[in-house]
């Protein structure tokens, strides 16, 4: 542990001359999680979305992190998302969940054996159009709404348009997506009596698969776990549930570039918001809302020890803590956003969002630092 922490100090070291603001991933706590959801149900397949940079976490590292605990199945939102996983790895299933509206973009899905998800009618008249000039089998994945009303077929649709077509598809996944995975709700039982009606309508297909639940859905019973599970935020730290089983991930760090005393009765930031109530001393940080936090923060860091209140409205770039009370503070210093000492959970509530989006807001200019 010793030697982990120490390589940790000399990174932090060599970066502090360069970046202003990093965001440290754990990557063993992510294999931590990754195992927890194995085990958890043993008879699942438990795959990866890595959307959206994995949550901002960065998908190179986070993938080939996964790939080696012998994850092989993922899920992207994008087209471009789909072919740069596709361009790093060659054996295993992409799933593309925002689908196709282009017949062009499903020509290079198909070419690139991407397992498209097909959300509406629009979207497999695509599909349908592609078998007419090509005559090749279409692998794909179906995507039914059972209450979300946001993407996802309808069961009368399906029976009207797809069955008679199925002979020509190859049906690789059928999936929904519960509203309220998080906690027990009359809306999840609701949702898994209309898949089990779904599913039903697949005898004709004995080699699908079926997927219902995201990454809270496991602490669910075993009934919604069917043959996989799509997890997301319980890899990476951000768990949902109040059962707060996952590890911890991630840890943002700003760097202290500026330390004054600011007399009493004085505005610190635009809009002069807040008034210094006595002489204070006021350190800048090089973090902002680029960088993902809110223009109001009204959160704390930890530094030394302490927990340390933002003051005045954060600008693009900059952002203020009062450090009256902090003995010896030093410019270059670290201060802590979230991580082991203020949650993301905490951070992410003084947001008022959740903590996928927080993680997913973080600027690219953050450095990530993978340990």
């Amino acid at each position: 542990m010793k030697s982990i922490n120490l390589k940790i100090h000399h990174k932090m070291k060599e970066f502090s001359k360069i970046y202003n603001a990093i965001l440290q991933i754990n990557l063993k706590n992510i294999e931590n999680n990754y195992n927890y959801l194995k085990k958890a149900a043993p008879n699942t397949i438990i795959a990866a979305s890595v959307k959206a940079n994995s949550y901002g976490l960065g998908s190179d590292e986070i993938c080939k992190t996964l790939y080696k605990k012998n994850c092989r199945d993922f899920f992207v939102a994008t087209l471009k998302e789909a072919l740069l996983l596709r361009g790093k790895y060659k054996y295993v299933n992409i799933y593309m969940l925002n689908g196709v509206n282009h017949l062009e973009s499903f020509f290079k899905a198909f070419n690139s054996n991407i397992i498209t998800v097909i959300n509406n009618i629009d979207q497999f008249l695509i599909l349908k159009d592609f078998f007419k000039i090509n005559k090749k089998r279409v692998k794909c994945c179906l995507h039914f709404d059972t209450g979300m009303n946001r993407l996802g077929l309808k069961l009368k649709d399906f029976n009207k348009h797809i069955f008679p077509f199925q002979k020509n598809l190859e049906i690789k996944l059928v999936i929904s997506h519960l509203i309220n995975s998080e906690k027990k709700s009359f809306y999840n039982d609701k949702q898994l009596k209309l898949f089990h009606d779904i599913k039903n309508k697949f005898h004709f297909s004995k080699k699908t698969l079926f997927s219902l639940g995201n990454s809270n859905s496991i602490f669910l019973k075993s009934k919604f776990h069917f043959d996989m599970i799509r997890a997301g935020g319980f890899i990476y730290g951000l768990d949902l549930t109040k059962k707060k089983k996952s590890k911890n991930v991630l840890s943002l760090k700003a760097k202290i570039i500026q330390i004054e005393v600011v007399k009493k009765g004085r505005s610190i930031g635009y809009g002069a918001k807040y008034i210094t109530k006595k002489d204070s001393i006021i350190a800048t940080l090089a973090i902002g809302y680029a960088d993902g936090l809110p223009r109001k923060y009204d959160g704390f860091v930890f530094y030394k020890k302490k927990k340390v209140k933002f003051v005045g409205n954060v600008s693009m770039d900059l952002s203020c803590i009062d450090i009256s009370y902090i003995k010896n503070p030093k410019i270059n210093d670290w201060v802590e956003i979230f991580g082991n000492n203020i949650s993301i959970s905490v951070f992410a509530s003084k947001c008022n969002t959740i903590t996928y989006e927080a993680s997913s807001k973080i600027g690219s200019r953050v450095k990530r630092i993978y340990h």
